[in-house]
């Protein structure tokens, strides 16, 4: 019997404040993300107005072949096309379980909804991180 090829798959993939690889192996990961709450813009929505966020994705791949590999994460955010970045080469040698990344972000915030972070190796899609965004009302309310 032959073992099965192993296909690449997604282990994890977090939208944080801060990540770490540590040389030692230990990866840090502080500030998760998964909603933000953001005041409302003073524009009304469409009229271009947007706040910049920064964000660090941390993913990790594993069970891909050695040799060399295509890597892309494309963020959508809502009411914004799709620009997708170059694909990044990344050489795979024998015996790698896994390999991890830690890619920073400035993401256009335009309209509340979910910001998604696909990742795809060699042009296959192995997942996705998101987080939400909410808008605030800046409204008083009486006491």
């Amino acid at each position: 019997m032959t073992a099965p090829k192993s296909q690449p798959y997604l282990k994890y993939a977090v939208f944080c404040r801060e990540a770490e690889d540590a040389p030692d192996g230990t990866l840090t990961i502080a500030g998760v993300v998964d909603l933000l709450d953001l005041p409302a813009p003073a524009a009304p929505a469409g009229a271009g107005v947007m706040v910049q966020v920064d964000l660090q994705l941390a993913f990790c791949i594993g069970g891909a072949t050695p040799g060399p590999h295509r890597l892309m994460v494309g963020v959508k955010a809502p009411g914004l096309p799709l620009d997708l970045p170059p694909t990044q080469r990344v050489d795979w040698e024998e015996g790698i379980l896994f390999q991890r990344w830690i890619k920073t972000f400035r993401i256009p915030v335009q309209r509340p909804g979910l910001h998604v972070a696909a990742i795809l190796l060699d042009g296959v899609p192995l997942g996705e991180a998101s987080f939400l965004v909410r808008f605030k009302n800046n409204i008083a309310v009486p006491g």
